[in-house]
């Protein structure tokens, strides 16, 4: 991996091939320890990040007045 910072889709296509690593069963235990604890690390990361992005979502909807106005997305919790 180089020094920049993996995107998202980055992250999932090394997750999608450790999975399949795994699936093969061609490994030895402790590969399999390596990896299964590498893609925790990662899907932990996507979920932060797909946390992150649902926090900034805002659906843009037309009022009862016809006005447009900012909502939050519906996933968010109501402060």
């Amino acid at each position: 991996m180089s020094d920049k910072e993996q995107t998202f889709e980055e992250k999932l296509g090394e997750l999608d091939g450790i999975v399949k690593k795994l699936e093969t069963g061609d490994t030895t235990l402790d590969e399999m320890l390596a990896l299964f604890e590498s893609g925790v690390k990662i899907a932990r990361e996507c979920g932060a990040e797909l946390d992150s992005a649902e926090k900034k979502i805002n659906i843009l909807v037309e009022n009862s007045d016809g006005d447009m106005e900012l909502k939050p997305f519906a996933g968010e919790a109501e402060v």
